[in-house]
């Protein structure tokens, strides 16, 4: 007898699953749209995006390898390799020359880990986009705060805004896109139009007049939970927004983010990427593995996922699995890089550097235990 597992694969081999589609047909302009002919017929709604988790905040010799860091990679090496999807938080800070008010990509508190100012990020995407025509990027940026003209005005500095794609409602997803019918555009009409850059703030309030392409998160999509730290506990439920069931998520036309990642739980309540498992949290298959996750969510959502969000993106390899999701077997103009762990990326919890790693999260323990407390003193 066929399990779910199987009768799900017989119907990507076919396919027909998820979309409703036709099997992915090459493209009349003869590109390959984020690195395949194949993807260029399809619709955005219909390709899975594989996407890096804390994109800027990186675990590397920049950072001496921090316990923090979520890639070991930089944001245009996981271009480069096939991640379509950039994920961060933005939180007000100074600039430290002029100490003028400036937005950056900070972990939780930008007194914790500061990976720079947004606008410079902004910058090394779009020179990278600058540098291929042919790809279609998502950007999801946790917001703390910021209004979308104070964000609209960064990226306009970056010279981004320019490649910024607006659906025809900004407060309404569009139904998804089926056999019948095309509701959001094609990666080849995105690319011909130039509007090659979805970007989701979480949470916004839209502004049609100065960024109608700056888009709330919760209003075109939804996720399963993130906060999850034993491969056993990932589920395809929706999480956010709030109370949303499963069914009117299917039908709501929200975009399925499928967080698949581990944290590790250490002292004060402190969670760390969980590097233990991650050889097999994104391989193809295995318990907790991305395969067997994707399958199982696909089978739920009787839709592939549109976005995959993975730590250290280049082990697994995670972009196979999304690869078999979109049925492409030949990536065309993605570089490689190594699926290892990199060496001194299992951070410093392990090996000689076990007691500083101790002391580095007592430290901030400590920070935080500190700062609570004086909070509620004053």
């Amino acid at each position: 007898m066929f399990t779910m597992y199987t009768r799900i694969l017989f119907a990507l081999a076919l396919g027909t699953f998820a979309t409703g589609r036709s099997a992915n047909l090459p493209s009349a302009s003869g590109r390959a749209c984020n690195n395949s002919p194949l993807l260029c017929s399809k619709p955005y709604d219909t390709v899975t995006y594989l996407g890096a988790h804390d994109s800027p905040y990186l675990r590397d010799e920049s950072t001496t390898f921090s316990s923090f860091g979520n890639q070991f990679f930089s944001t245009t090496v996981q271009l480069d390799a096939g991640v379509r999807m950039l994920q961060g938080q933005i939180h007000a800070s100074s600039n430290k020359d002029t100490g003028q008010r400036e937005l950056h990509l900070c972990h939780t508190s930008c007194d914790l880990f500061d990976a720079g100012s947004l606008k410079d990020w902004l910058l090394e995407v779009r020179k990278w986009m600058d540098s291929n025509p042919n790809e279609v990027i998502t950007i999801l940026l946790v917001n703390n705060g910021i209004k979308a003209k104070e964000l609209e005005d960064v990226y306009s500095q970056a010279d981004v805004a320019r490649y910024g794609y607006v659906p025809p409602k900004i407060d309404t997803p569009p139904p998804p896109s089926n056999e019948t019918e095309t509701t959001w555009p094609t990666l080849d009409e995105m690319i011909n139009r130039n509007e090659r850059l979805v970007s989701f703030i979480s949470p916004l309030v839209p502004d049609a007049q100065n960024a109608p392409y700056l888009l709330d998160q919760w209003t075109f999509m939804w996720e399963n939970p993130y906060l999850v730290t034993n491969p056993s506990n990932f589920t395809c439920l929706p999480d956010r927004p709030e109370d949303l069931p499963l069914q009117e998520a299917k039908e709501s036309g929200r975009l399925f983010m499928m967080n698949h990642f581990l944290y590790w739980q250490q002292a004060f309540g402190i969670q760390v990427p969980d590097i233990r498992f991650v050889n097999v949290t994104n391989a193809w298959e295995g318990p907790g593995s991305l395969g067997e996750h994707l399958m199982t969510c696909s089978g739920m959502v009787q839709r592939q996922p549109t976005f995959v969000l993975v730590d250290f993106f280049n082990v697994g390899p995670a972009i196979k699995a999304v690869d078999i999701f979109n049925k492409v077997d030949v990536p065309v103009g993605r570089k490689n890089v190594t699926s290892n762990v990199v060496p001194g990326g299992a951070g410093m919890f392990w090996g000689a550097a076990r007691r500083s790693a101790e002391v580095s999260i007592w430290g901030v323990g400590f920070a935080v235990l500190a700062a609570v407390v004086l909070s509620m003193v004053l």
